[in-house]
């Protein structure tokens, strides 16, 4: 099946330098509560934390140093976006995407993904956008074929975070990142295929090449498609690929 998003099967223990982030000098100055959303939203971009994972309260105030009030504080907040699942008899788990809500999802970022890569492609001979965009593609391409690793997320992460900033718009910057892009990336890894991650670095390097030539009609048609491929693989997985969580 072919999809473009991503993440472990199981449980990833991350990297040093993730399981620090929320213990950085920057970091240190927020309020406790804003240092473990924020420390929770990293660990589950870098696969620390996946889909359906139980986060227990007891090993976040120990993990991150803090008491359980400003856990708990975090935790309702997470909830409130959509981050996080709250259950009254199990406690806190990293939010499933239902397939309708993937399906959801999908039909709302098709024409912000393609708008994204429209401006970008009439921005890109400002300033220094054009070696910006080559530099997180390059990063990107580099991992064709090695698609399962933190780095490689990260990665793709700051491709498509290039592209929103290289078009300019600010609403696009604020909303993007409410639609929760990482927990459906996540949720589907395990269910790429060899041939999966070939066609969605294509599809990559056709954005890529499309914004770089300035060619916003195609850039916009392109990643549209690339939004609709994903959308229509999805609906093929199984039930499985759609797990519910039990309060």
């Amino acid at each position: 099946m072919k999809t473009d998003v991503s993440a472990p099967a199981k449980r990833n223990h991350g990297t040093r330098e993730t399981r620090n982030a929320s213990r950085s000098p920057d970091r240190a100055k927020m309020a406790s509560p804003d240092r473990v959303v924020d420390a929770i939203i990293r660990g589950i971009r870098a696969g620390l934390y996946v889909p359906g994972q139980r986060l227990i309260e007891a090993d976040l105030t120990r993990e991150y140093r803090v008491s359980r009030g400003p856990v708990r504080e975090a935790l309702k907040r997470l909830a409130a976006e959509g981050v996080l699942t709250l259950t009254r008899n199990r406690g806190a788990y990293v939010r499933t995407l239902t397939r309708i809500e993937v399906r959801d999802s999908l039909v709302v970022l098709e024409p912000l993904v393609a708008l994204m890569a429209d401006l970008a492609a009439k921005h890109i001979s400002k300033d220094d956008n054009a070696p910006r965009l080559r530099d997180a593609f390059k990063r990107l391409a580099s991992f064709k074929d090695d698609g399962s690793t933190v780095a490689f997320l990260n990665a793709r992460r700051s491709f498509y975070d290039t592209i929103v900033d290289i078009g300019g718009n600010h609403e696009l910057k604020r909303i993007l990142p409410l639609m929760q892009i990482h927990l459906l990336r996540m949720q589907f890894h395990s269910y790429i295929t060899v041939r999966d991650r070939e066609k969605q670095f294509e599809e990559y390097k056709a954005i890529a090449e499309s914004i770089l030539a300035g060619d916003s009609r195609r850039a916009h048609k392109v990643a549209g498609q690339h939004l609709r491929r994903t959308r229509l693989s999805l609906m093929r997985l199984p039930d499985d690929a759609f797990p519910t969580i039990r309060s």
